[in-house]
């Protein structure tokens, strides 16, 4: 932001608007139909030629659950990206981030209690999750 002494970067923008429409797998034509506006306009905003509207900039934080912040400076964009990273992920890609978040969770409960009670309520607690599938 301040390389372009306050204003917003058409560019920047424009790439995180096509990480957008990558990510969940849509065409520009698609994209638009979501946005309201006609193909050459996605175009242009992917581009970085021309800033998008409030009205847009709306519909793709409704749509695609993304902040304002993030798409105009990239603010938040690791928290963000990594959530929209794992909704559009594939299922078995789902359950080994599951799974990973799982061990890291353990690792850190660990310096807490003995390990072999650390190991009884993991057991358990992944019991109990899968029982729930």
């Amino acid at each position: 932001m301040g390389s372009n002494n306050g204003l917003i970067d058409n560019k920047a923008v424009g790439k995180r608007i096509r990480q957008i429409r990558e990510s969940n797998k849509l065409t520009q034509e698609e994209m638009a139909e979501i946005l309201g506006v006609n193909p050459n306009a996605v175009r242009a905003y992917e581009r970085g030629e021309y800033g998008i509207s409030k009205d847009v900039m709306a519909r793709i934080r409704q749509h695609f659950h993304v902040s304002i912040d993030y798409l105009l400076f990239g603010a938040g964009n690791d928290w963000e990206y990594l959530l929209l990273q794992i909704k559009n992920a594939s299922e078995g890609d789902k359950m080994k981030a599951m799974m990973h978040l799982m061990f890291y969770f353990a690792k850190e409960k660990e310096q807490c209690f003995p390990r072999d009670t650390q190991e009884e309520e993991i057991i358990g607690y992944v019991k109990e999750l899968f029982e729930k599938v």
